[in-house]
C-alpha cells in the first residue's frame, strides 16, 4: 500500500475508533436518531460548499440511476448503521456489540466474492478467522461464553450494522468508478441527513433537549468534522484497492479503541489484551501482505 493510502487509512481508522467515545458523550443528552441527523446535517454543511466551489459550472452529471445508487449508499452507510447501532445497544452490551460489528470484513468477503467477483484466497480466509478470533477474545476478555447468553434481538441488530457497512463498501466501489470520493461522500451525507431528520422528527421530537452542555456540543462538532475527513480518506483508498483488502482493516478497530481508552480515559491494558491484539493484527497482516513479495 502506497504511503499516501497508508496515511489516509490510518487517519480514517483512528477517527472511526475515536467515534465510539464521542458518540457515548453525545448520547448522554441527545436521542440516537436525532444525534445522527445533527451529525450529518453539520457534515453536509461542511462538504456541500466544498463541492460547489470545486465543481462550479462543471458539476458531475447525475442521471436517475445514479441517484438511486447514491440513495442506497446513504441508507447502508449512514441511516441503517446509526439507527441499528444505538437501538441495539439497548438490548446487548457494548463489548459484544463491538465483536459483532467487527464481522464487517466477513460480510465484505462474501459480498466481494459474490457481487464484485474479487478473488478470495486461502490466506484471506485464514486472516479473517484470526482477525475475528482476536477481536472476540479482546472484546470479551477471553470469556466467549458471554456471547451465547445475550438477547438475540440486540445481537442481530449489531450484525445488521456490520452487514450494512460491508454493503456500503460494495455500493461505494460502484460509485467511485464514475465520481470522486469528495462528491460521493457529500451526496451520501445530504441524502442521509434528510432521511435521518425525517425519522428523528417522527420518533424523537418529544425527546429533543432544550439545551446542550459544552462537552456534548464539542463531541458533536468533532463527530461531524472528523468523519468528513475520515470517510473521504477511506473512499479515496477504496477507489484504488479491493473492497475486501481495505475493509479487513476494520478488524483493528477494537484494538485502536482500547488504545484510545488507555491514552485518553486512563483505562488498563493487560497482558492478555496485548496478546489478543497481536492475534487480531496478525490476521490483518496476512491479508494485507499476501501479494507483496
Amino acid at each position: 500500500m502506497r504511503i499516501r493510502y497508508l496515511f489516509e487509512t490510518t487517519i480514517a481508522l483512528l477517527v472511526f475508533a475515536a467515534a465510539y467515545a464521542l458518540i457515548r458523550i453525545a448520547l448522554s443528552e441527545i436521542p440516537p436518531l436525532t444525534l445522527g441527523a445533527i451529525r450529518f446535517i453539520l457534515a453536509s454543511g461542511i462538504m456541500l460548499p466544498l463541492v460547489l466551489v470545486r465543481y462550479r459550472g462543471n458539476a458531475c452529471k447525475i442521471v436517475r440511476s445514479d441517484l438511486l445508487v447514491f440513495t442506497v449508499l446513504a441508507i447502508v452507510q449512514i441511516v441503517i448503521p446509526n439507527a441499528l447501532q444505538n437501538i441495539g445497544l439497548e438490548y446487548t452490551t457494548a463489548s459484544v456489540s463491538s465483536v459483532l460489528q467487527s464481522t464487517t470484513p466477513v460480510f465484505t468477503l462474501l459480498f466481494s466474492f459474490a457481487l464484485l467477483k474479487e478473488r478470495v484466497g486461502s490466506k484471506d480466509l485464514v486472516g479473517v478467522i484470526l482477525g475475528i478470533t482476536g477481536v472476540s477474545l479482546l472484546s470479551t476478555g477471553g470469556n466467549l461464553s458471554g456471547l451465547g447468553g445475550l438477547v438475540f434481538v440486540g445481537n442481530l441488530l449489531q450484525l445488521g450494522v456490520a452487514a450494512s457497512y460491508a454493503a456500503s463498501g460494495i455500493v461505494g466501489k460502484v460509485l467511485l468508478k464514475r465520481f470522486d470520493p469528495v462528491f460521493v461522500v457529500t451526496v451520501s451525507f445530504v441524502i442521509g441527513a434528510f432521511v435521518l431528520t425525517g425519522f428523528a422528527t417522527w420518533q424523537e421530537i418529544n425527546k429533543w433537549p432544550s439545551s446542550l452542555s459544552t462537552e456534548v456540543v464539542v463531541a458533536v462538532l468533532l463527530l461531524s468534522g472528523l468523519y468528513c475527513v475520515a470517510l473521504v480518506s477511506w473512499y479515496d483508498v477504496l477507489q484504488h484497492t479491493s473492497v475486501f483488502r481495505l475493509y479487513v482493516l476494520l478488524f483493528t478497530m477494537p484494538v485502536l479503541a482500547v488504545l484510545i481508552s488507555v491514552l485518553v480515559l486512563g483505562e488498563t491494558f493487560t497482558l492478555m489484551d496485548i496478546l489478543f491484539s497481536a492475534l487480531t493484527l496478525s490476521g490483518v497482516a496476512i491479508t494485507q501482505f499476501r501479494n507483496q513479495k
